[in-house]
């Protein structure tokens, strides 16, 4: 299935989505229990996941599908986010944001 007629929707909608992950993990770095700020953080991995599934992205989608699965053990009570948790997350959303700036010119992760 050729996707590149969506690569623009894609790039636009990743963007969004990679700004809204770092303002809530900003705001999961003052309020580690906000379960709202969890949830959202959740979504916007699923939503990335499901979306670089669609268009081919591999990278991208094991990167994101292992945030979601982290923020789903978070919401369940299995696991506290801590500092480190945090920094990881900031790393993995830079990781993101370097897939995406490498898919831009040339539609490869």
């Amino acid at each position: 299935m050729d996707v590149s007629q969506y690569l623009e929707i894609f790039l636009d909608e990743t963007k969004e989505h990679l700004q809204n992950l770092n303002n809530q993990i900003l705001e999961l770095e003052s309020d580690a229990e906000n379960m709202n700020t969890i949830n959202e953080i959740f979504r916007a991995a699923h939503s990335l996941k499901g979306m670089a599934g669609t268009m081919g992205y591999k990278r991208m989608q094991t990167l994101t599908h292992d945030m979601e699965n982290v923020f789903s053990e978070v919401r369940n009570g299995n696991i506290k986010v801590n500092a480190d948790m945090i920094h990881v997350l900031f790393s993995r959303l830079d990781a993101l944001a370097e897939y995406t700036g490498n898919i831009q010119p040339t539609a490869d992760e």
